[in-house]
């Protein structure tokens, strides 16, 4: 069928991108239809832009009027993802003025406009009938969406202000919010939220969706077309482009009121106009053409064809909420059968097959799959006389309820209860798992771009629950194969790994043989950290599923493995199992808040979590209502007085752990139950002691029927069961046993805590034994006697902890004597053996003795070493004292030569001052002789007579000259004694600088010796308990 349109006859017809139509009614006919993609007759409403990921494209067509793209984020009525849309605005602007206000009617704001209290921060995307920015609240100190709509007719603009207060008054946390309506010069416009997330049509992309997970998603729009239709708005929209499932999970309807208002039909308070119960026919569609999409003025229809029911064609049939209840039921047929039920059909051959009455293809026939209750539900919503249909949205929503998950799986056992208590639920238990509907979404959305996920939380949340009973077995209901595969690190978190990895590969028939492989993988993940990783993705594409690996309690790679190397070499190894987003194998961990600043010891591991991580808050109060009352209401029981369930749901706000106390409380009612009149009774819920104290009562009570030996036992056992960081520690069934000498005794009493829910024993697998720990986390903040102990015992906590692993270390090494304990922590365990009164496992007895025997033993060594060194240092001592008595008997003869020396040289001084005065008379008397000589010579001359006395004369002169000579030669005599003994003194003053170097000499040669043994003395002690040590005895 060809479809022709006369121009002359439809000036005013205008088709845009996506198919969304309005039109003003005339005669047309239809003789054919291009065959345009379904999907693509919608106008886009893609969030991406408005989320602030995608450039703002608004290319101008031919006609020089502006289209709308996929990428603009805006919807055919004015709101889109972001909370804001436009429709088509051929207004016109100002451009390149730079003027940043509004001054006249379609004169376009700027980026930088102040608007009351907001701020334009960018335009988000824009159409023919306004844009959208992304603005601030400056008064709040949020951002907003605000769109701009453009209208010349005053009657649409006040109509549209009037509408969209109307639909702002529709507070309903599944309708987008709109916070204020005004009009900036002539221009009115909406703040609205700004939501990130994504469209609906983006989620389902053309999967079909199991039957639980469709009407999940559904059930929130139906409780806001009722929030709606109660203000007597109606939507005529609804479309899968005009629902948001936003990152948090919540799911958001767009675009309330909108189209009703452009149309100027009846306003939202007037009565819908009677059913006729005619057959809806149109008059005349000859010369409708392509044109028909998009029509303006007032008075059009307005919708989206593949989702306008038979009424919205302009058949003189009059709208109300039931237009809404065909578009839900259109989209429920979409996601349950992957198509639409008149695919391939497309636009006006959709509007003439809607206004036939030929009923719609029913559910089953494309989709046999379907539960057959819930197909008969949407093939009522699309029964083409409206009258047929569901008369309201809450009586659509009482149909629907029944088919959200858990609502029709497996029946309870007679006495089962419906509540875990302190258990974490596990994916066994998901059709009683309540309260996480949004979460779980949001990861699910997520969960496709992210290999690499993080769920964290402080303790008490749920963490586990919500990936085990939540997340996986939606995963397992999408449609595509999931395999989920679960481990906890504990203290071997490399054997963990190696345990999901054995029997994929392992063809050994004995457990022996199986410890061996696990070994050996062990050591080839320490060398090939990606070895896990290419084993599950062969798996994965071997069995054409997809693998999800949950990392359980990630804290404890922190607070269990001491050794960094080993969470280093974990973490490389989950880095390497998460590597690509186009992988089939998903990593998703659980950790504790508070253990968060750990991860990034790993820098790698860190950058690639980082972007996966999922912050799970405590449930809130209406996600805790669910979990206690819809629990109740599946096994057939009810509480007694709505009061009651209010009351317990006070005693939770701003608790810690507030999940599985409740689920503890409630486990207790249950007990408590009234099989009668099915009833959970305000008396029983009394008589527990409430919320607060329920947890702890039992305890108590458990605690108060043992007997004094046995609640010594519980003390010990539970100080071994908390780590230092007062987080559960995991402890084998075999190191408890030992914490008393008969172990058949520990038995039974784990076995009694066990039964009792306050332990859980796991059974363990290859090379680990069954583990111990107690139930849940909240215990330790709630049970008082427990907090009691733990204050009391911290000092003791922190010791037994290093003395655990000490302990398994040194046996791991076949009891190595390097790795027993040295110095101060030998000191701090003798301390602890004095005040310590409890019993402790025979390994840690062992590891124990073994440091007191070495301590002993190096205690007499040290001992001898001293004596020894005590000797030789007398020895050395007396060789001193000798040296320095020779030292001092050389340092006194040098001292007498000396002395020696120095009288010598005073003797030889007086002889020599002797011998001068000698000369000194000889020459005096020399001087005389020559003096008498001159006298004589002239007594001769003057007396020549006197012959005898000249002879006289002559014979004193020569006697005199002979005693001049004797004197001459005893003065030379004198002076050869005084040369020779100053020779002497200076031969003795010499010996003695020699007698002095030689001193010096030896005692430089004592020092050194002294230091030499000294050292060799210091290094001795230092050795004391080393292998030199072991060399000496």
């Amino acid at each position: 069928m060809a479809v022709h349109a006369s121009r002359e006859k439809w000036p005013d017809m205008m088709k845009n991108e996506a198919g969304a139509m309005r039109w003003t009614p005339a005669a047309v006919g239809v003789t054919g239809m291009a065959e345009d993609d379904l999907s693509d007759r919608t106008q886009a409403a893609d969030a991406e832009s408005l989320f602030g990921t995608a450039p703002v494209e608004s290319p101008t067509g031919p006609t020089g009027t502006t289209s709308s793209t996929s990428s603009s984020g805006i919807s055919s009525s004015g709101i889109s993802s972001s909370g804001i849309s436009s429709s088509t605005w051929d207004g016109p602007s100002r451009p390149g003025t730079g003027d940043t206000s509004v001054t006249a009617v379609g004169t376009a704001p700027r980026p930088g406009l102040r608007l009351q209290h907001y701020e334009l921060i960018r335009e988000l995307g824009s159409g023919g009938m306004g844009t959208v920015y992304l603005a601030r609240d400056v008064r709040l100190g949020r951002r907003v969406a605000i769109k701009f709509l453009h209208s010349e007719d005053a009657d649409i603009t006040r109509r549209f202000i009037l509408e969209a207060r109307a639909t702002a008054r529709c507070s309903h946390e599944n309708i987008v919010i709109i916070y204020e309506v005004g009009e900036l010069g002539g221009s009115p416009f909406m703040v609205l939220e700004f939501l990130q997330g994504q469209p609906l049509n983006k989620v389902l992309g053309k999967q079909r969706l199991p039957a639980a997970r469709a009407v999940e998603l559904m059930v929130p729009v139906v409780k806001a077309l009722a929030c709606a239709h109660e203000q007597g708005i109606v939507h005529r929209d609804l479309k899968p482009e005009n629902i948001v499932v936003t990152d948090s999970g919540a799911i958001k309807v767009l675009d309330f009121g909108i189209a009703k208002v452009l149309q100027g039909n009846e306003p939202p308070e007037a009565a819908p106009a009677p059913v006729t119960g005619a057959q809806p026919r149109l008059h005349s569609v000859e010369g409708m053409g392509e044109d028909v999409s998009n029509l303006t003025r007032k008075g059009a229809i307005m919708g989206t064809m593949a989702f306008m029911s038979p009424e919205q064609w302009g058949i003189g049939v009059p709208i109300d909420n039931r237009t809404d209840i065909w578009a839900v039921g259109l989209m429920l047929f979409r996601m349950l059968a992957g198509k639409h039920p008149l695919d391939p059909l497309r636009g006006p051959q959709l509007m003439v097959t809607g206004m036939l009455d030929e009923p719609m293809p029913k559910l089953r026939t494309m989709a046999p799959d379907v539960p057959q209750e819930l197909a008969a539900v949407v093939d009522r919503c699309l029964l083409k006389r409206k009258e047929e249909r569901f008369p309201d949205a809450a009586s659509l929503l009482r149909a629907l309820e029944p088919f959200l998950p858990g609502r029709f799986s497996r029946e309870l056992r007679v006495d089962e209860s419906p509540y875990a208590g302190l258990s974490s639920f596990q994916e066994a238990d998901a059709d009683r798992f309540f309260g996480r509907t949004r979460e779980i979404a949001a990861l699910v959305n997520r969960i496709n771009d992210r290999p690499l996920l993080a769920v964290v939380g402080p303790s008490g949340t749920g963490k586990s629950s919500f990936v085990r009973a939540g997340l996986v077995p939606v995963l397992k209901r999408s449609g595509i194969a999931w395999e989920a595969l679960v481990i906890r690190p504990g203290r071997n978190p490399l054997s963990a790994l190696a345990s999901i990895v054995a029997p994929l590969l392992s063809s050994s028939t004995t457990i022996e043989d199986d410890l061996q492989e696990q070994q050996r993988l062990v050591e080839r993940l320490h060398a090939e950290p990606g070895y896990v990783g290419n084993v599950l993705r062969s798996r994965a594409r071997h069995e054409r599923r997809r693998i999800l690996l949950f990392v359980d309690q990630f804290e404890e790679l922190y607070t269990l493995v001491p050794d960094a190397r080993e969470r280093l070499a974990f973490t490389a190894c989950l880095s390497g199992i998460a590597d690509d987003a186009t992988s089939p194998i998903r990593v998703i961990l659980s950790i504790r808040s508070d253990f968060l600043d750990r991860v990034p010891e790993d820098e790698r591991f860190m950058a690639e979590l980082g972007q996966g991580l999922y912050f799970l808050t405590a449930p809130h109060r209406e996600g805790l209502r669910d979990a206690l009352v819809q629990p109740a209401e599946r096994a057939g029981y009810q509480f007694e007085s709505p009061a009651m369930v209010d009351s317990m749901l006070e005693h939770l706000d701003a608790t810690q752990g507030a999940l599985p106390l409740l689920q503890f409380a409630a486990t207790q009612l249950w007990e408590a139950r009234d099989t009668t009149n099915r009833l959970l009774t305000q008396s029983a819920y009394e008589a527990m002691g409430g919320i607060a104290g329920a947890l702890a009562s039992h305890a108590d009570s458990v605690l108060e029927s043992l007997s004094p030996q046995e609640r010594t036992l519980v003390r010990a056992l539970f100080l071994r069961l908390v780590t230092p960081e007062r987080t559960r520690a995991i402890v084998s069934l075999d190191e408890l046993r030992e914490l008393t000498k008969d172990t058949g005794e520990m038995q039974r009493l784990i076995d009694h805590l066990v039964q009792a829910r306050l332990l859980v024993v796991q059974t363990g697998s290859g090379a680990t034994g069954a583990t111990v720990e107690i139930v849940h986390e909240s215990l330790l903040h709630s049970w008082p006697m427990l907090r009691r102990w733990l204050d009391e015992g911290q000092e003791d906590s922190a010791f037994l902890e290093q003395l655990r692993n000490a302990a398994r270390q040194w046996q791991g090494k076949n009891l190595d004597p390097h790795l027993l304990w040295r110095g101060e922590l030998v000191e701090e365990a003798q301390r602890f053996q004095r005040r310590y009164r409890g019993e402790l496992p025979q390994s840690q007895q062992d590891f124990l003795a073994a440091v007191f025997a070495q301590a002993k033993k190096g205690k007499r060594l040290k001992r001898a070493l001293l004596v020894g060194s005590a000797t030789f240092l007398g020895l050395l001592v007396v060789a001193a004292v000798v040296a320095l008595v020779v030292i001092r008997n050389a340092q006194q003869e040098a001292e007498r030569q000396a002395q020696a020396a120095q009288e010598s040289e005073i003797i030889a001084r007086a002889a020599a001052a002797s011998a001068q005065s000698a000369e000194t008379e000889a020459k005096q008397r020399l001087a005389e002789v020559q003096a008498k000589e001159l006298e004589r010579q002239k007594a001769q001359q003057a007396a020549e007579e006197a012959n005898a006395q000249v002879a006289l004369a002559n014979q004193e002169l020569l006697s005199k000259n002979d005693e001049l000579g004797s004197a001459l030669e005893r003065a030379q005599e004198a002076q050869l004694r005084a040369r020779f003994a100053k020779k002497r003194a200076e031969e003795s003053a010499e010996s003695e600088r020699e007698a002095r170097e030689e001193a010096i000499r030896a005692a430089q040669k004592l020092s050194t010796l002294l230091a030499r043994e000294k050292e060799r003395v210091q290094r001795l002690q230092s050795q004391l308990g080393s292998p030199v040590i072991e060399v000496l005895k």
